[in-house]
């Protein structure tokens, strides 16, 4: 119910539960096919822990494309279903989703499913609307031509 007030709120009252944290990621891969991209390539994902602990395996992590990774932001959640949060905000952002496959460790192919073609602020933005409730107001269109979404 968007009347209900915004989903999470930058101020922690007593009573509060920390229920997780989104974190934006941006990959170091020196993958050719990723250069040209690097700079508006992000993973958004949620963990129940400190964020800087997830990425610390990042390069033998194939949801991190097997590549060392740096924190870009990350926002704590308190009193929501960080799940739920982190599907919504993949969902706003499903278009500009990579396209990719890697071979695991052992050969096999996964897809990572987490990275978006997004520059930074626009995530932030995105992030910032549905502390405030406003995103429901919000689409995000895919500008194809300017970045790919395959590698």
């Amino acid at each position: 119910d968007p009347a209900a007030g915004p989903l999470f709120s930058d101020l922690v009252a007593d009573g509060d539960t920390l229920s997780g944290t989104i974190y934006i990621a941006r990959t170091k891969s020196d993958d050719p096919n990723l250069e040209g991209m690097k700079d508006v390539l992000h993973k958004i994902g949620v963990t129940k822990g400190k964020a800087e602990n997830r990425i610390k395996n990042a390069k033998n992590d194939p949801t991190f494309l097997l590549s060392d990774a740096e924190l870009v932001a990350f926002y704590e959640l308190y009193n929501i279903d960080r799940f739920k949060l982190e599907h919504l905000l993949q969902n706003f952002f499903s278009e500009a989703q990579l396209d990719v496959k890697i071979a695991d460790r052992f050969g096999k192919k996964v897809q990572p499913k987490e990275w978006f073609v997004v520059p930074f602020p626009v995530i932030d933005e995105a992030v910032k609307r549905l502390m405030d409730g406003s995103i429901l107001n919000y689409i995000y269109a895919w500008i194809a031509n300017i970045w790919p979404r395959s590698v």
